[in-house]
């Protein structure tokens, strides 16, 4: 009789210490089979969705569904079995069938040393899953920012190393055709004046002066070109599509025969896109005239898809090569106009395609990612 008024004040005890609490409780009688639901307070109802007649005599197992391929359910088990106290994670459901996550904790309730019950006090954790979820992704992502900025940086400075050495290798170019041209004809014209100064008739020294004067006008238009080539005038004052189509009509003006289209895009673009593209050209129809032997030029701009690129297309019906190597073939031969040409798009974000096959023309596309205004 003592025994049972003693597990009557421990009940009487511990429900209403539960019913008093702010967090969800559960309790399970351990001596009788499956360890059913025995109590449950409003703290329960409200976290589950479950009223108390809804539970009472079932499993805890119901809070899980069909999703019971959780390895803490074993331990619990475990646990249970050994009369021990645990703490677990679960997946768990509403009446509702939303999934909630379950902090357990569990453990033994005794009376004169017997385990009569098991008392859960269960916690919705889901807010902080989530977030903890949330900071995890945020660290992920800002790792993978991390290395993608890294490779970034990696990739620009390479870039810039090689427009470095382009811009040498120009400038070598530039000292070459200085020397060779300038240098020669200056050269022509002082044997011509000092001839001019030595004995002779008057038409001889005339025909000398003639002749010096021809070598000076000859010079000055060189020099023109070459400064038309290093930094067109006409690019900044008059735009894009007028200095190429002035570019073409000097260089093309003894063949081959050309056709320039500029489609849909503003009378301005930004100065850098405009000096990239007007270079992409320049050394495309320079390449053309010494190597390709071709008939028919096509250039051709115009505005991509919704209005955020713009494609340069550069093809000839030349001889050709095999472009399938022309990266390494350009590096290993010192050849560096197309590589040169493939940084400089590289440089700005956008992409660069050649494509050619022996005795069947060559095609260059190069596309820029750049909001087009309409005009």
């Amino acid at each position: 009789m003592e025994s049972s008024s003693n597990h009557n004040d421990a009940w009487h005890f511990l429900t209403l210490l539960l019913d008093a609490s702010n967090f969800s409780a559960v309790i399970t009688d351990a001596n009788a089979p499956d360890n059913p639901i025995v109590y449950v307070n409003a703290a329960f109802e409200k976290m589950t969705g479950y009223a108390i007649n809804e539970v009472i005599g079932k499993n805890c197992r119901l809070l899980q569904n069909d999703d019971r391929d959780q390895p803490d359910r074993k331990l619990i088990s475990m646990s249970i079995e050994k009369n021990a106290p645990c703490e677990h994670l679960l997946r768990n459901y509403r009446k509702d069938g939303q999934m909630f996550w379950n902090k357990l904790y569990l453990f033994p309730f005794r009376n004169d040393g017997q385990v009569i019950y098991f008392v859960g006090a269960q916690l919705d954790v889901t807010s902080e899953i989530s977030m903890l979820a949330t900071v995890k992704n945020t660290a992920s992502e800002r790792t993978r920012l991390i290395e993608t900025l890294h490779t970034e940086r990696n990739r620009i400075k390479r870039l810039s190393l090689k427009l470095l050495n382009a811009q040498e290798a120009e400038r070598k170019a530039l000292a070459r055709e200085l020397h060779d041209e300038f240098g020669q004809r200056l050269c022509g014209i002082k044997m011509f004046l000092d001839r001019a100064q030595s004995d002779m008739d008057a038409d001889e020294k005339n025909l000398l002066v003639l002749q010096a004067k021809d070598e000076v006008s000859e010079l000055i238009a060189l020099v023109r070109n070459m400064s038309a080539s290093l930094r067109p005038a006409k690019l900044e004052f008059f735009g894009l599509e007028a200095t190429i189509y002035e570019l073409l009509m000097r260089l093309f003006k003894d063949g081959p025969n050309w056709v320039f289209e500029y489609t849909d895009l503003p009378e301005r673009l930004p100065l850098e896109i405009e000096i990239t593209l007007f270079r992409i050209v320049q050394e495309s129809v320079t390449n053309i005239l010494r190597h390709a032997n071709a008939g028919q030029v096509i250039v051709e701009m115009k505005r991509g898809p919704a209005n955020e690129e713009i494609t340069l297309t550069i093809a000839d019906n030349g001889v050709g090569f095999d472009a399938s190597r022309w990266k390494e073939v350009g590096a290993s031969t010192a050849r560096m106009g197309l590589i040169g040409m493939s940084e400089r798009i590289e440089l700005l974000g956008g992409t660069f395609v050649v494509k050619s096959a022996p005795n069947a023309g060559t095609c260059i596309a190069a596309v820029l990612r750049v909001i087009c205004e309409s005009d």
